[in-house]
């Protein structure tokens, strides 16, 4: 990943902001020097990830660090969303002890980074796997979007669950559940 510069916008050539037009009260009207660069996040295909302008008060370090740390701040936030909200809800469960709130903590935790693995692996084996976990998850996705990470993670709990089926039951039970299912259901299954 690239952080590459773009227009400084209103920033002079040292990404410090011009000075401020004082108000009748006498204070400046935004309090502080600061930077104001636009940045620009690029693959290694040399892709524009995402765009920014940034306005800051930390002056003492490049502009191409803090879009950076920008980037990473929001990979962050995007990870407690997943967390949070992706079929987990973890902030609705009625765990009553520390250890069962830390157990179940780990295990969304992990299934989360299992799904940003999934979705950062460009081989063809991993988007065929993608594409069978968006086909599970029963979510559709935006024009020219293959998936999104909820959509993956939502796949993932039912494939686990699949996979624990297949553990519990014989083909021949599975088999004739199939066949049972097909009565109520028509052809379908």
């Amino acid at each position: 990943m690239t952080v590459g510069g773009g227009d400084q916008g209103d920033a002079d050539s040292a990404g410090q902001t011009q000075p401020e037009e004082k108000q009748e009260t006498g204070r400046p009207r935004h309090p502080g020097s600061g930077k104001a660069g636009r940045r620009r996040v690029l693959s290694e295909a040399g892709e524009v990830l995402t765009e920014w302008l940034l306005l800051t008060n930390v002056v003492k370090v490049d502009a191409a660090t803090i879009a950076l740390w920008y980037y990473w701040r929001w990979q962050i936030e995007c990870f407690f969303k997943l967390v949070k909200s992706a079929a987990h809800r973890l902030e609705s469960c009625q765990q009553e002890s520390a250890p069962a709130i830390a157990k179940r903590l780990l295990v969304a935790s992990m299934a989360c980074v299992t799904v940003w693995a999934i979705a950062a692996d460009k081989s063809r084996e991993a988007a065929e796997l993608r594409a069978f976990l968006i086909k599970l998850s029963g979510r559709q996705m935006r024009h020219k979007q293959a998936f999104t990470n909820p959509a993956l993670l939502a796949g993932l709990w039912v494939f686990l669950s699949m996979l624990e089926v297949t553990l519990a039951y014989s083909q021949e039970e599975l088999d004739r559940l199939k066949a049972t299912a097909q009565q109520f259901l028509g052809r379908v299954v």
